[in-house]
């Protein structure tokens, strides 16, 4: 519920059922989120203060993560980051303290109090999702002659004044690279980010 003069979606809810005499009905993960919400914000407005209560190292712990096979499946990969994080905080059981838990727990609300967790640590911990993709070999088809007529197709559009610069700037290195790589120099940097 969007209420412009309250920022807290739970309290919202409440003032909205309240003004518009509507029923309320709540879960205990409804306010447990709530709250621990409030806990997520006052770490990580005191991080330094908490940091020895939660963690030994310093700065930000690299949390890599593996998701291959599972991109997309935004409940599986917080799973993950979350068990990696519960591994790494080495001096409170968040895990258990901050999810729901109880009867009514569905796998949003699991899934929602589990990324609570993992704010809750932010300032600790940077977490990075990783894939084993790639592009193992490229072919290009067709002659030399064929992507430098290519190149220059790209080149000409900048000269009909269409206000495409703001493409053709991204797309020229793009065409550049092609044409390079045909002629057998080969960027691996930009090969490893297409």
């Amino acid at each position: 519920i969007e209420n412009p003069y309250c920022l807290n979606g739970f309290a919202a809810a409440i003032l909205h059922a309240y003004n518009y005499h509507k029923h309320l009905r709540l879960s205990p993960d409804d306010v447990w989120l709530t709250i621990s919400q409030g806990v997520s914000e006052h770490i990580n407005r005191n991080a330094e203060k908490f940091r020895n209560r939660f963690v030994k190292h310093e700065g930000q712990k690299e949390l890599i993560i593996r998701v291959d096979g599972i991109v997309g499946n935004w409940p599986e990969i917080v799973n993950k980051i979350v068990a990696e994080a519960d591994k790494n905080v080495e001096k409170i059981d968040l895990k258990d303290l901050l999810e729901c838990n109880f009867s009514t727990t569905t796998p949003n609300s699991l899934t929602a109090s589990r990324i609570v967790l993992l704010d809750t640590v932010k300032s600790y911990f940077k977490y990075t999702c990783m894939t084993c993709c790639g592009i193992p070999k490229v072919t290009l088809e067709g002659t030399l002659e064929d992507w430098m007529k290519l190149q220059e197709k790209v080149a000409h559009l900048r000269k009909l004044n269409l206000e495409l610069d703001f493409w053709l700037d991204r797309l020229e290195p793009v065409v550049w690279n092609l044409v390079a790589t045909y002629r057998g120099e080969v960027d691996e940097d930009f090969w490893g980010r297409i």
